[in-house]
């Protein structure tokens, strides 16, 4: 059975909830209970960090359509962010206060991650649904 992405990505929220909490919180407040729409390939899902401040809605708010190969070439420093969203390889649906919270957000993602001890565990199976998203194995 293949590794999801919708298991990666709840790995590397709880292991910033955990690890950094300060960063987790300014998540969460930068988001202010906005729901994020993942779209990586044809797995689909919902992130929504515990509210704090607006209350979720029951659409997304923001949608996100990438794949795993973008989001770790941009993870590891391949792939400039601006650049992938030029390019539609990163597309954003959202009004223009959401998308700037969504930016915030993920910076204090980012922040909180190096800090995390699994990270670089986290990069490597991002790495591998990468690989498999390409038709490539592991090993090669």
């Amino acid at each position: 059975m293949t590794e999801s992405m919708h298991t990666l990505v709840d790995e590397a929220l709880a292991c910033v909830a955990a690890e950094c909490p300060a960063a987790y919180l300014a998540m969460q407040s930068a988001l202010g209970g906005r729901r994020i729409g993942l779209r990586f390939g044809r797995e689909s899902f919902d992130v929504a960090l515990a509210s704090q401040g607006r209350p979720s809605d029951s659409h997304e708010t923001i949608a996100i359509q990438t794949t795993a190969q973008v989001v770790y070439d941009v993870l590891a420093g391949e792939r400039d962010p601006l650049d992938a969203i030029l390019a539609d390889d990163i597309v954003l649906h959202g009004a223009a206060d959401d998308l700037v919270a969504l930016g915030e957000a993920a910076l204090f993602f980012v922040k909180g991650a190096v800090r995390c001890t699994s990270t670089q565990s986290l990069l490597s199976r991002l790495h591998g649904i990468s690989l498999l998203e390409r038709g490539e194995s592991h090993d090669q």
